[in-house]
Formats: C-alpha cells, sequence, structure tokens
C-alpha cells in the first residue's frame, strides 16, 4: 500500500480516538460522572471535592482526546512525524492533569 493509505488510515484511526476520549472527558467534566473513573481512583474523594476532582480529571482526558483529533486531522495534511506533536502535547498535558487530579483529591 502507499504511504497516503497508511496516513489516512492512522489519521481515521486517531479521529476515532479522539472522540471517544473528548466525549468521556466532557461527561466526567461537565456531567460529574465519575463511574466512568476506575473506582480506585474515586474511593477517598470527598463530597465536597467531587466536583473540583471531576472537572480536574475530565480536562485530562478531553486534553487527551483534543490531542488526538488534531493529529487526525492533520496526519493525511502534514504526512510525517510531526502530525504526531499534537497528540503528544494532548497526551502529556492530560495525563499530567489526571495525575495531579488524583494525587491532589483521593487521599
Amino acid at each position: 500500500m502507499s504511504d497516503f493509505i497508511w496516513f489516512i488510515i492512522i489519521a481515521v484511526l486517531f479521529l476515532l480516538l479522539g472522540i471517544i476520549f473528548a466525549v468521556l472527558g466532557w461527561l466526567i467534566w461537565k456531567k460529574q460522572k465519575m463511574n466512568l473513573i476506575i473506582s480506585s481512583h474515586c474511593d477517598k474523594v470527598k463530597d465536597e471535592d467531587k466536583k473540583s476532582y471531576c472537572k480536574l480529571f475530565g480536562t485530562g482526558v478531553f486534553a487527551i482526546g483534543i490531542g488526538f483529533l488534531v493529529s487526525g486531522a492533520c496526519t493525511p495534511f502534514v504526512q510525517s512525524v510531526f502530525s504526531f506533536v499534537p497528540m503528544t502535547v494532548g497526551l502529556i498535558t492530560g495525563i499530567v492533569m489526571i495525575v495531579s487530579s488524583v494525587m491532589k483529591y483521593n487521599k
């Protein structure tokens, strides 16, 4: 297969992953669906901190989704390693936000 076909396949996969992560992040962030988070990450969160916890955790998951969406949109046009930069930035940002929310509120 030609390289262009592979970049299209990668773009479609990234767009699908981006949609999944963005929707999950939005549900956690805006709708405060804590049941979408692993229960060990929410066990010790106080009731008064649940809104802040969901906001920070959901924003992190949403950032991962946006990174994948932007990378997926750029991949067919850029067709180089540089199309993975938005995904990397989104992943690092999202993971930092998720880890900080768990460390801050799950004590």
